[in-house]
């Protein structure tokens, strides 16, 4: 996952982890709305004052708010070590830490019935597979 990727999903997850929408964190930082969802959303890339400002209100660092720090990486090895060699993993529950919604999903996926759930599976893997031939 690319470092803007990263530091989008974290900003989201962290403004949402403190409840607050996109005009409240414009005020905690001193910005506007629509910046922050240019942020948000990839349109615009953070520049230092933003990243100093927005690791000051989320009381993280600027490397975790990139995505560049090990803390993670460190936890996950703790709970799954057997899986760290295989960084891909980390990012992938790193991914579903930060996203409720698809840790959901994924949930309601499992109590399908295996035979269907073969089907669901080989239709998101198309979809995915697809999306990311139209991205490069």
């Amino acid at each position: 996952m690319r470092e803007l990727e990263k530091f989008q999903m974290n900003l989201k997850f962290y403004r949402e982890q403190n409840g607050w929408s996109q005009e409240q964190l414009a005020e905690r930082i001193n910005v506007s709305r629509p910046v922050i969802t240019r942020l948000e959303t990839g349109e615009q890339a953070p520049d230092l004052s933003y990243l100093l400002s927005l690791s000051h209100a989320f009381h993280v660092s600027i490397d975790h708010l990139i995505g560049r720090d090990e803390q993670t990486n460190e936890y996950l090895y703790e709970v799954y070590g057997k899986y760290q060699a295989d960084n891909s993993v980390s990012q992938v529950i790193d991914y579903l830490i930060k996203n409720p919604k698809m840790t959901h999903s994924l949930h309601q996926l499992l109590q399908v019935k295996t035979k269907h759930r073969k089907l669901i599976e080989d239709t998101l893997i198309k979809v995915i597979e697809n999306s990311t031939r139209i991205s490069e």
